[in-house]
């Protein structure tokens, strides 16, 4: 019975030291490492060196991210995210067969990447035009022998084609041409000799011509012309649906308006080859797609993928070089759904796979024969069956290896509808990429658990009539009745050590809330129309995804906010077109929600609290704003502030008629003449103030001007090169403070934030220090200016004209404008998405987040060292130093153990999202952007939870040992007093 004591309270304690979780890298953040959705006809297999024996996957992805991913695990080897400037939707990659070389196009600007490591082995940035095509010369001449191949580029500049190839050794221009026919550029095209030159000549009111120009590869010069007859079917680019490359003989081919002929044409010659589209009903095809090999010795076959709305088939056709005669080799069948095709080279053998939603299929371009069949299960993510996007294929990259035996292996790489990047090797799904949350635009916290919910029940118990609460409150119990084995259960792991406190629902889902609050969602709306739930008490593992809307193809959904009731259980998403998506929090269920055009356009969303209740008023694009019902609270106290259609800042309040609450237009806020609004920042809705002064060395108090209404409207002068603050007062619109910065860099970015009584921002400047002509500075400046009642200690009267030591009740009152302290700093690069940790009493002291975009980082600056009352050019008195104030510095230095993302690089992060845990200690962080990244921060130190440091098994082994010693003693002493008294 003792030993069985023993061994009990062992286990107990132990458990307990298993019940303390620890902040670390690598254990407590999580990081989901992204390239986004890979583009079709820019991911391809390759192998890194020629005499490499393995392939990996090369993308170039729709977030302009060039990368290679190993195909045996998906993880990334290496990547790079591109500068796309204003057309994200164009880019190129392309590799040379047999060589290490591999060659991206954005923009206007042309790299050579090591296919191995990664590295930029040259770059050719463009200042005269777009770039609109690139292709690799597969054949060798006298320029390019004994180097890499070249590559070819057509650019677009002032109405202008210009081709031009460049060096493959060095990117350096080899020679130009330049079309100055005015046609648009369309693409380039190259043969086993000849490079083709592709323009549209005409308008999309008449139709568009093609016009070839054949031009020669050594001198660039037009060796000849061929216009193609095809104004009556193509009235823009997007009506041709491809033109092939490196191949013996070049194709180009093109549907007429109602997709019901398909037209080819052999690029050098003018005959243009006709054939009827077989199943093609009025608006049925939605999609033609040509699929043909990529290397001078492949068989010139091809393939015709057509794609209706509820089916999908294609033909093979076959070129014959010698008679220029373009015939159909073979069918392959109509299949419901859609489906994916891709083709393969192998020694000048062509195969075409084919990828439905259930099976995959290997064919050679040679015969219709089935070389090989696998069957396939796609991964559906979704919780509605109904999903028509999950599952789906879009579009696949194959590698096909014909085996001694005459048997096949394929993997594919296949991108879903969904936005998940998957492999299949042989039909098994090897891994999936959730390449979807790449496009994440909004992101909301919510929480787990029941305590806002039992509040919800309570206040229905109380304020319904005494019937109707009293069989509320019976059914409460009996559900309450029903969980109780479930809470039975929690009890007894908490007892042995796993701190969970479940509902029925929670242990039906796996999702939990533990009472350190370090177990949270994270909910988030991306791009593609898709709503996702990552847990955070999970390493950020997707606990549940959502069809949030169905979207057109190219359309983006335009998410403005993400609105969470904890009380409810429910989450909404509002789109910019009035589209709302109300689901539930625990599963993601939609259970409510609205389509497009149920309001007008929203510009952007305001969330305004009342108590316990909050609610979430739309801001539409034409500066009105949501009318809310008398059965709202009254929101006559309070000012909802928005940007004006005029370039303004607009300040509006509600007021309450005979059958609604209507807002009306209190004050604006506009700009002096040349400067525009580049941002509003405000103080979270979470922020607590733990103390309203700050306590200096000799004991007095600097009191904190306080205001929650304060708003930070940041301009730019581009003229004077200016950058200026202005804190407004929402209530009033008037202006508390100002200040102005020149030198400044418009055209970058400039990042605020706000809490407390202080204000950070960042941007670059140039100037000279202290108004001297001989020392200039330029770079990146972080600036940060905190706001007091009174430039006097123990004084909170500030001047006002009410008298008494208290703060104004009219802080916009000229006379009780606060006292400002502000300092800059300069940081050693640029830092962006600023904000600030939060914790639930404000007690901790806070940290400054910022992206690091040279770095790819998220850095966490403790607010101490950004503290503008630092002395200047001398070192702190004793006063000075008892308040934890150090000798300021011209350059504020990141020490790397503020990078919170340590070794993991945080690629394209976008916006940065914290709250607070049920540990005062803590601040949970969550960023989005092209990657995912989650952690917890605790800027004091854990000073409310024991760490790793601590010596549990020491403890532990003590209380054993001595309680051993007390089972031991015990009967010795109880022995030796019964002799004593004997």
């Amino acid at each position: 019975m003792r030993v069985t004591r023993v061994l009990t309270l062992l286990g107990l304690l132990a458990q307990l030291g298993r019940a303390v979780f620890v902040d670390e890298a690598f254990q407590t953040d999580y990081h989901y490492a992204l390239v986004g959705i890979p583009r079709e006809h820019a991911t391809f297999f390759h192998q890194p060196h020629p005499s490499s024996n393995t392939s990996l996957l090369y993308t170039l992805t729709e977030k302009s991210v060039v990368g290679a991913i190993n195909p045996k695990n998906g993880s990334i080897i290496w990547r790079h995210h591109l500068d796309a400037g204003a057309n994200p939707s164009l880019g190129f990659l392309r590799a040379g067969e047999k060589q290490n070389s591999l060659i991206s196009a954005v923009d206007a600007e042309v790299t050579a990447w090591d296919p191995w490591s990664g590295r930029a082995v040259w770059s050719n940035k463009f200042a005269d035009g777009t770039i609109r095509d690139l292709e690799v010369l597969e054949f060798e001449d006298r320029l390019s022998a004994k180097r890499p191949k070249d590559a070819i580029v057509l650019l677009e500049s002032d109405g202008r084609g210009i081709v031009r190839r460049l060096d493959g050794n060095t990117g350096d221009i080899v020679w130009e041409f330049s079309d100055g026919s005015g046609d648009i550029p369309f693409q380039i095209s190259t043969s086993a000799s000849n490079i083709y030159m592709i323009t549209l000549h005409g308008g999309p009111r008449s139709g568009y011509k093609i016009r070839v120009l054949d031009l020669d590869p050594l001198t660039g010069k037009q060796q000849d012309r061929t216009i193609l007859s095809s104004d009556s079917d193509i009235s823009d680019a997007g009506s041709i649906h491809f033109v092939g490359a490196n191949v013996a003989s070049p194709i180009i081919a093109w549907t007429d308006k109602n997709k019901k002929h398909l037209k080819v044409n052999i690029l050098g010659s003018k005959h243009v080859h006709s054939f009827s589209i077989p199943n093609a009903q009025a608006g049925d095809v939605v999609k033609v797609s040509i699929h043909a090999p990529y290397l001078v010795v492949s068989r010139p076959h091809f393939l015709v993928h057509y794609q209706s709305s509820s089916a999908h088939w294609a033909e093979v056709y076959h070129v014959d070089l010698v008679a220029s005669a373009i015939s159909k080799a073979y069918d392959m069948p109509r299949v419901a759904g859609r489906g994916a095709f891709s083709v393969n080279n192998q020694d000048g053998n062509v195969y075409f796979v084919r990828i439905t939603e259930s099976e995959a299929l290997l064919f050679s371009s040679s015969s219709h024969g089935i070389l090989a069949r696998w069957q396939v299960s796609l991964p559906r993510n979704t919780i509605s069956k109904e999903d028509k996007q999950d599952g789906v294929p879009s579009h696949a990259i194959c590698e096909v290896v014909a085996n001694r035996d005459s048997s096949h292996a394929v993997r594919c790489a296949l991108t879903l509808t969904s936005g998940d990047w998957i492999l299949l090797r042989n039909g098994e799904t090897a891994w999936q990429r959730p390449e979807a949350l790449a496009g994440v635009v909004a992101a909301e916290w919510a929480n787990l658990g029941n305590d806002e919910s039992l509040a919800e029940e309570l206040r229905i118990d109380g304020h319904d009539n005494i019937l109707v609460a009293y069989i509320h409150r019976w059914r409460r119990h009996v559900r309450d009745l029903a969980i109780l084995p479930v809470r039975f259960g929690g009890w007894i792991r908490d007892l042995i050590g796993f701190r969970k406190d479940r509902d029925a629902s929670e242990a039906s889902t796996g999702l939990y809330r533990d009472s350190y609050g370090f177990h949270r969602m994270v909910i988030v709306a991306t791009e593609n129309g898709r709503v996702y739930g990552l847990d955070t008490g999970a390493h950020g593992k997707i606990a549940w995804v959502a069809q949030g809307r169905d979207l057109a193809a190219g359309e983006v959904w335009d998410v403005k906010a993400i609105f969470v009731d904890d009380g409810q259980r429910k989450f909404s998403v509002r789109g910019g077109k009035g589209d709302v998506y109300v689901g539930e929090i625990q599963t993601g269920k939609a259970v409510n929600g609205s389509k497009p055009g149920a309001t007008p356009l929203v510009q952007e969303t305001a969330i305004w609290e009342s108590g316990s209740t909050k609610y979430m008023l739309d801001v539409y694009e034409d500066g009105g704003v949501t009318e809310l019902p008398l059965s709202y609270a009254s929101l006559s106290d309070q000012t909802v502030v928005t940007r004006g259609k005029s370039g303004s800042i607009e300040g509006f309040r509600f007021q309450r008629t005979e059958d609604l609450q209507k807002p009306v237009l209190a004050w604006e806020f506009i700009p002096p003449a040349g400067e525009r609004i580049v941002s509003v920042a405000a103080r979270p809705m979470h922020d607590p103030v733990a103390s309203i002064g700050r306590v200096l060395g000799d004991r007095s108090v600097m009191y904190k001007h306080l205001d929650k209404n304060m708003v930070l409207a940041t301009t730019v002068n581009d003229l004077a090169d200016t950058a200026s603050f202005y804190l407004l007062d929402a209530v009033t619109g008037g202006v508390v403070h100002s200040m102005t910065h020149g030198g400044v860099d418009t055209s970058k970015s400039i990042s605020t934030a706000m809490s407390e009584n202080w204000f950070v921002y960042t941007f670059w400047g140039q100037g000279h220090l202290l108004n001297e002509t001989v020392r200039p500075y330029r770079g990146y400046q972080l600036g940060v200016a905190e706001l007091y009642e009174s430039p006097l200690p123990n004084d909170r009267a500030g001047g006002s004209p009410e008298g008494g030591n208290h703060s104004s009740l009219h802080p916009s009152s000229n006379s009780t404008r606060p006292h400002v302290v502000s300092a800059v700093f300069f940081i050693p690069e640029e830092m962006t998405r600023l904000a600030v940790t939060q914790t639930r009493q404000g007690i901790t002291s806070r940290s400054i987040l910022g992206v690091l975009r040279s770095s790819d980082a998220i850095i966490a600056i403790p607010k101490s060292l950004a503290d503008p009352r630092r002395p200047v050019g001398r070192d702190p008195s004793a006063s000075e130093g008892e308040e934890g104030l150090i000798r300021r510095t011209a350059l504020l230095e990141f020490n790397p153990q503020w990078i919170i993302n340590h070794r993991r690089e945080a690629l394209g992060i976008g916006k940065i999202i914290t709250s607070p845990a049920n540990l005062e200690s803590t601040s949970l962080v969550f960023a989005y952007g092209i990657d995912l990244f989650g952690t917890r921060l605790a800027p004091s130190l854990a000073f409310d939870m024991l760490g790793k440091e601590f010596a549990k098994g020491q403890l532990v082994l003590t209380v054993v040992a001595l309680g051993f010693g007390v089972l031991v003693l015990a009967p010795m002493v109880r022995k030796k007093q019964i002799n004593m008294r004997s």
